[in-house]
């Protein structure tokens, strides 16, 4: 089954949900006056765990310079439940949402020696052409669609999931937004 994106379902999450992970050793500069990360560090670690995955594993690793695509971030979100602080190693958890025919939905968890998450967030990708900056053929390159497969495990289009269905929309916003 699809996990759900309400607050009560995300405070949820367990890293098991999330298909791949990466650790990040906070530093000093990250803490705010209040003695925990600030919450822009969230979206940074959003969008470094995002590009880390999409030019280092998939079978075809995007390249960011030459790729005749790139990837707007459209919408960003963060629900927090905790704070994470200095010192510390944080598990940093990526899993894949939904694809529309232009747009990737992401979704990343924050956990700090072990126990509950700490924050959920995410981003929507629109994949444009770089030089018209236009969603452009097949919209989503088939490099980025072949990348995502691995992290469709608990997303709403899980092929082992009976109720998946495919995307027929250019966002994966659906009737929320078009773009």
């Amino acid at each position: 089954m699809a996990l759900a994106l309400d607050l009560a379902s995300k405070r949820q999450r367990k890293p098991s949900d999330y298909p791949y992970h990466e650790e990040y050793r906070t530093r000093w500069a990250d803490n705010d006056q209040f003695s925990h990360l600030n919450n822009p560090i969230y979206g940074i670690l959003t969008d470094s765990i995002i590009n880390s995955y999409l030019i280092t594993q998939p079978p075809h690793p995007y390249s960011p310079q030459r790729s005749p695509y790139v990837g707007l971030v459209a919408n960003t979100y963060c629900d927090y439940f905790g704070s994470c602080q200095y010192p510390g190693v944080l598990d940093v958890g990526l899993r894949f949402v939904k694809v529309g025919r232009g747009s990737v939905m992401w979704e990343v968890a924050f956990w700090q020696d072990g126990g509950d998450v700490k924050v959920v967030g995410g981003f929507v990708q629109i994949w444009v052409n770089r030089s018209t900056n236009k969603v452009e053929g097949e919209g989503v390159p088939k490099s980025i669609r072949d990348g995502i497969a691995p992290l469709l495990r608990g997303s709403e289009q899980d092929p082992s999931t009976p109720s998946s269905r495919k995307a027929d929309d250019d966002t994966p916003l659906n009737k929320t937004a078009k773009l």
